[in-house]
């Protein structure tokens, strides 16, 4: 018969599997802390915010960390306060990112922590009010990144991270470009730039 303190002693079950688990893989790294592991992950930002999916390859051998990402369909007027920047978010603009692509290589500090500097390509999709009006463009970046790994089940493992992708050029004009707008005025628009971009990735070890 179940009891109400039946949940309780289920979620207790599952975080005492969770940290004996934990434990045996950390026994079992200790003895190769920076072995070589190939991993794939998903950036949940991506596909819980912005409605749309990345997806990233990383392998290390010893101390070096290369990774190669792919993202799409992102729709960055999900969540416009933490996204657009004020100008964009007055002018009423939509951004979309068809695509995002790049890759990264850096450098293993300890067993869980690594950094990168990613070289990445993100392409925009830019509509004003006068959704007739839009510009389309592609900017190009390179900037470090700071990982962080957490093992929860065999090879089950989230990854927190902060980069930082500061726009080195655009296919853009002078990083410029003008939109027409309903009321006859134009709206001049800066090359969208990512800046500090948080997420945390689910990923799996081979």
């Amino acid at each position: 018969m179940l009891t109400h303190r039946s949940p309780l002693i289920a979620i207790f079950s599952v975080l005492a599997l969770a940290v004996l688990s934990s434990t045996a893989r950390a026994a079992g790294a200790a003895a190769a802390p920076y072995g070589d592991r190939l991993s794939v992950m998903a950036g949940m930002t991506q596909w819980t915010i912005f409605r749309g999916g990345n997806l990233a390859f990383e392998y290390m051998h010893g101390r070096l960390v290369l990774e190669v990402s792919h993202g799409q369909g992102l729709d960055l007027n999900r969540l416009p306060a933490f996204a657009l920047t004020p100008d964009e978010r007055d002018a009423g603009v939509g951004i979309q990112v068809p695509w995002t692509t790049g890759f990264g290589i850096g450098y293993r500090i300890t067993p869980h922590l690594h950094i990168l500097v990613e070289v990445k390509a993100h392409h925009y999709r830019v509509s004003g009010r006068d959704r007739n009006a839009e510009l389309e463009y592609t900017t190009f970046s390179v900037g470090p990144g700071l990982f962080y790994t957490f093992h929860l089940f065999k090879g089950m493992f989230l990854e927190p991270n902060l980069r930082w992708w500061p726009n080195l050029a655009s296919t853009l004009p002078g990083d410029h470009g003008s939109l027409r707008q309903p009321d006859g005025t134009t709206y001049d628009h800066r090359a969208h730039d990512f800046g500090l971009f948080a997420n945390v990735n689910l990923g799996w070890t081979f």
